[in-house]
């Protein structure tokens, strides 16, 4: 029976049964006799009826509801075996030809029949039969329910046809009709996928099914992370994506089939290099932190030990540049900076190496930055990127680097962070190299004094920083910045030729450079003072510039929304940042925590001015909620980073009460 109408038959039948037996009814007798009639006609298929397994039935005292369970039951699982028997492997022979057939033999255009039915038939079908089971882990096993088995049955057939036919020729056809007939009944199936993954079978799970039946389900999936993750500034995203089940679903999914996850990969990238949103590299570098912790600890995530053992390597998710992979995702350190300095300089002559004649300037210049180069890898960790801004101070910096001693040449962080900045042009990644260098000696060698316009030369290493020797904070980093602001400009304009451009990639660009001085936060911060410290961060989350220290207390007061969401974001990051930096560099937890303490005792008040002014901001409205109570969860968060060295803090804890009183009245 694996002809269409017999299916759809079988289909049909089902849904008639739903709709006129109805176990609920007020004439039990009636509907025990009905109900009794129907399964026997089901047992014999047509045959002349049993006439004793009315009388057998009625004696063991079935109720009506009981019988009626056990119709629906049988009748979904003959649906399903004999779906399931549509699905095999043979050998066709075309003349002297064999070919190997692999799949369902219902074609693809008929699909669309099928799926149509289920449908209708799911819709009547929900509460009847079987319930989920929670498995561990916030998943569950629905294959006990009716429902499931029919969908997945149904779903795997349809994943199993093919979009090609044959007549009697070798050559296989497309047949387009099936293409455009298939996709928009899908979605008729998919209103019925539960949010939890399956993963008590070895099953493919039916997220994954519906991905490979139209990847725009996959593509959509992928929106809604980003488009909440957009719109919730304050979200832990690492922490969601494995708390919330449906994301997690969707990170299993992909870490079980590695060619979703390049093609996931592939399409944040190309949003990235379209937009140029911080947005969407911060969802794809979390992808790619989460698939590869997956890997490496399955069963953390509640897969099973059989599960986790049948999980490819990482090769099979990274195909392109692999050899980086474990440099990348290992600890920070200059021999492993070094290292990807020199697959970089590599990267240049292979790309020349690989265009040859056929390609032409612009053909080679997209092949340095697609999905597949260095450059895309590379930016995924972005750890890199914060380390090489702190080596970029620590070359002739008269105060000992937090990492301690650093051997790692100053150019090397310039001409890494340039390659970022710019990884097309070789010619002009020397020039950003070069003002790189500069400006940082500048800030390292000459301390201003903008009253006097003097400068002081430190002449001798200071075995221990002393108050006298600290970097005046305001006007020392006001004047360095602008400076900075003014190289990057000139930069910039050698580009595209006006400094305010529209194109996404160039404002990537502009976030990535601001962020630059952050590596004076991360590794000198205690040379630096809090007003200082606080002109850095404002500028690398706003890219503007205080202008005098009355400047910096009115903008607490006057700024708007958007900038105090950037301010707290960027203290919030760079917290993060500091966390993974300090479990990678240091040997000791006390070091590390020590680290983080610090960073936090030099960001805490800009982030205090930031906290009082969203709270004034924020109105009684759902998003606003929403907001507060990320931004809560945050401040807990980002209190116990290291150690909480705000306890006692009283704008601290009045900014944490606050937000209490304000959630509990919402």
């Amino acid at each position: 029976m694996s002809r269409l109408p017999e299916i759809k038959y079988l289909f049909s039948r089902l849904a008639t049964s739903l709709q006129t037996l109805d176990p609920t009814a007020r004439n039990e007798d009636k509907n025990h006799d009905l109900l009794i009639s129907n399964l026997n006609k089901s047992l014999n298929l047509g045959e002349p009826r049993v006439r004793v397994l009315d009388t057998t039935l009625s004696l063991m005292c079935f109720t009506a509801p009981q019988v009626f369970d056990s119709f629906t039951e049988y009748l979904v699982k003959t649906i399903v075996t004999v779906l399931s028997s549509t699905i095999n492997c043979k050998v066709l022979r075309i003349g002297r030809y064999e070919v190997l057939q692999i799949g369902s033999l219902i074609s693809s255009y008929d699909c669309a029949d099928i799926i149509e039915v289920c449908a209708d038939v799911l819709v009547k079908l929900e509460g009847h039969g079987g319930s989920e089971e929670v498995i561990g882990d916030g998943f569950c096993n629905f294959e006990g329910t009716l429902s499931h088995l029919l969908l997945y049955a149904v779903v795997r057939v349809v994943a199993s046809t093919s979009h090609y036919r044959r007549v009697l020729q070798l050559t296989p056809l497309i047949d387009v009709k099936s293409i455009n007939t298939r996709g928009p009944t899908l979605s008729k199936l998919l209103r019925h996928l539960p949010k939890e993954i399956s993963l008590k079978s070895q099953e493919v799970p039916l997220g994954l099914l519906f991905w490979y039946l139209d990847p725009l389900i996959l593509k959509d999936d992928v929106s809604q992370i980003l488009q909440e993750a957009i719109g919730r500034p304050f979200l832990c995203l690492n922490n969601e994506l494995y708390e919330r089940i449906e994301w997690r679903s969707v990170i299993i999914c992909l870490v079980i089939s590695p060619a979703m996850f390049i093609e996931t990969r592939a399409l944040l990238h190309n949003w990235f290099l379209a937009t140029g949103l911080a947005s969407v590299l911060e969802i794809q570098t979390e992808l790619v932190s989460l698939v590869l912790d997956v890997i490496s600890r399955p069963m953390w995530w509640g897969l099973s030990a059989e599960l986790g053992s049948k999980l490819p390597f990482s090769h099979a998710y990274f195909p392109y540049n692999h050899q980086l992979l474990r440099t990348l995702a290992g600890p920070l350190s200059p021999e492993g900076f070094l290292h990807l300095l020199d697959s970089i300089n590599m990267s240049f002559p292979l790309a020349r190496r690989r265009s040859g004649p056929a390609l032409n300037q612009a053909e080679r210049k997209i092949s340095l930055i697609d999905s597949k180069s260095i450059w895309s890898m590379v930016i995924n960790f972005p750890d890199w990127f914060c380390y090489a801004s702190v080596l970029l101070f620590s070359d002739i910096f008269h105060f000992k680097c937090a990492f301690g001693p650093v051997e790692t040449d100053q150019s090397a962080a310039a001409r890494y962070i340039a390659w970022v900045l710019n990884p097309i042009n070789e010619s002009l990644q020397g020039l950003l190299a070069d003002s790189l260098k500069k400006i940082s000696n500048s800030y390292l060698l000459e301390k201003f004094d903008p009253n006097k316009n003097s400068k002081v030369i430190f002449k001798k290493k200071l075995k221990k920083p002393k108050e006298d020797h600290q970097l005046d904070g305001c006007e020392t980093i006001r004047i360095w910045l602008k400076d900075f602001q003014e190289m990057y400009i000139k930069y910039y304009n050698r580009i595209y030729e006006k400094p305010n451009t529209s194109n996404g990639f160039g404002i990537k660009r502009n976030v990535l450079f601001r962020r630059i001085p952050l590596g004076i936060v991360i590794g000198f911060c205690e040379h630096v003072d809090e007003e200082g410290c606080e002109v850095l961060l404002h500028y690398a989350a706003t890219g503007t510039i205080f202008q005098s220290k009355c400047e910096s207390t009115t903008w607490a007061i006057n700024c708007n929304r958007k900038e105090a969401v950037e301010g707290a974001c960027i203290v919030f990051n760079l917290t993060d940042v500091a966390e993974r930096m300090a479990d990678s560099i240091f040997d000791s937890e006390d070091s590390g925590v020590d680290f983080i303490c610090q960073i936090k005792l030099r960001v805490g008040k800009y982030l205090i001015k930031c906290l009082k002014k969203l709270l004034k901001l924020i109105i009684d409205q759902d998003d606003e909620f929403v907001m507060l109570r990320d931004l809560h969860n945050r401040l807990l968060r980002w209190k116990h980073q290291g150690k909480d060295v705000f306890m006692g803090n009283k704008d601290m804890d009045d900014a944490n009460y606050a937000m209490r009183s304000m959630l509990s009245s919402l």
